[in-house]
């Protein structure tokens, strides 16, 4: 902190970083929603929206089921936001159906009852017009119930395939997965219902490319699978489910999330192992990963102290990383409002995908706020890296003469207080950092 006595129209500093935290709100591990418990590295429950289970009469939305189920009362006292992946075929190991019986009826049985290496379960028709009119008016009824709550972050693509996760195991009997065609038209209900950047496909596609959609990777960490899943992105790739030539989307993570969840093959502890972790930390960055689940460690639950050391690494270098750098004040000797410019850092590996405000407070001498104010921040547009932001602070040319100090945070909407830890080493309180001291005559 500086003090600025008078004399001077400006004051200039730097601040220095800090030590990385482990979380912060939009990044980090996923857990399955349906099993609350309070662990203070969750960042995200997983919602699967069962459709049978939500839409048991045509258009009647049973939604106080799916939030009761879910327990989204208990995760926003906790914090924690939710994905949403609608779920129209989950394999499992007795027979039966994930879409609702009127609309099986409704759709005259279009699809497949299957018993598979996967499980038995049934994948709909999704070339069949009556499918796809309900599945558009089931989004548009998720729209209007979910886009504008804080509390959901993000929405998985779901709907189509084994789980949601856009493909079906062709080879035991099951109809091909529907040409790009088919699965444009699915996009669109979720772009009419949501916006693009909470939006993360399982695949790219050149639809996801064109609207900036996110991506999530369901084999997070599994050797050959996940080079492959990177190819795709970097180059495009020959669908093994269609045949067709797919787009790639090289630079999605610069407008939506990256995500996805580890893979199942190995143990969770593996991934955090000595000989493995370089490469679990490898794949993170490459991928630019915001966050991981419901299949995530609990580390606590780790054997090893170093694979839990590990973990918060991990959890340290997903999704975006913000402190604050420099500052600027101007206007100390003059009757009219303060400019701020504050430099910001970016040292994580992806942005904050939402334009949060931030919160700046002028403490007078006795430590009371003399004002504060919430300004618009561009943070989705702060990829690593350095950004200058300027705000003029209202009726701050109203302030006596004085000696002030400048605080500064990030609201969290989901609480209407600031709540990102930013990296900076300097005075904290709450979620406010002091940024420096100065005087005005």
């Amino acid at each position: 902190a500086l003090l600025i006595l008078s004399g001077k129209n400006t004051v200039s500093g730097s601040l220095p970083a800090g030590e990385k935290p482990v979380t912060n709100p939009l990044k980090g591990f996923a857990v399955w929603g349906e099993n609350h418990r309070q662990d203070p590295w969750i960042s995200f429950a997983y919602v699967p929206v069962y459709w049978n289970l939500l839409e048991p009469e045509e258009g009647v939305y049973d939604f106080a089921a799916l939030e009761g189920r879910c327990s989204f009362k208990e995760w926003k006292k906790d914090n924690v936001r939710l994905i949403l992946r609608v779920i129209a075929d989950s394999p499992s190991d007795q027979s039966h159906m994930d879409i609702p019986k009127w609309l099986y009826e409704k759709m005259d049985g279009a699809g497949t009852l299957y018993d598979t290496g996967y499980g038995k379960g049934f994948s709909p028709d999704y070339e069949n017009p009556v499918f796809q009119e309900a599945h558009q008016a089931l989004l548009a009824a998720l729209g209007a119930r979910y886009k504008e709550d804080p509390q959901v972050a993000f929405i998985q693509l779901g709907s189509l395939g084994h789980w949601g996760e856009w493909h079906v195991n062709y080879g035991e009997g099951i109809p091909r997965f529907p040409a790009k065609a088919i699965t444009d038209r699915y996009v669109s209900h979720y772009l009419a219902a949501f916006p693009a950047e909470k939006l993360l496909l399982r695949r790219p596609f050149a639809i996801g490319a064109q609207n900036h959609l996110g991506l999530y990777n369901d084999s997070f960490g599994q050797e050959d699978s996940h080079r492959e899943w990177l190819s795709w992105i970097s180059d495009g790739y020959v669908s093994d489910q269609t045949g067709e030539f797919l787009s790639g989307m090289p630079d999605f993570w610069k407008y939506a999330p990256s995500g996805g969840e580890f893979a199942t093959d190995q143990g969770l502890e593996w991934y955090f192992s000595r000989e493995r972790f370089p490469e679990t930390m490898e794949l993170l960055k490459e991928s630019h990963t915001t966050f991981l689940g419901p299949n995530a460690p609990v580390p606590e639950d780790f054997s090893s102290k170093e694979a839990r050391d590990n973990a918060a690494v991990l959890l340290r270098s997903m999704g975006y990383c913000l402190g604050i750098r420099g500052y600027r004040m101007e206007n100390l000797l003059f009757p009219r409002d303060l400019s701020v410019t504050l430099t910001w850092e970016n040292t994580g590996i992806a942005p904050l995908y939402e334009n949060w405000p931030i919160r700046l407070v002028l403490l007078s001498e006795d430590g009371s706020a003399v004002w504060e104010g919430d300004l618009d921040a561009p943070f989705t547009e702060w990829l690593p890296g350095t950004h200058s932001w300027t705000a003029v602070l209202p009726g701050t040319k109203e302030l006596p003469a004085g000696r002030y100090q400048l605080w500064a945070g990030i609201i969290d909407p989901l609480t209407g207080k600031p709540g990102v830890a930013l990296d900076m080493d300097t005075a904290k309180n709450g979620g406010l950092y002091r940024i420096c001291e100065f005087a005005t005559v």
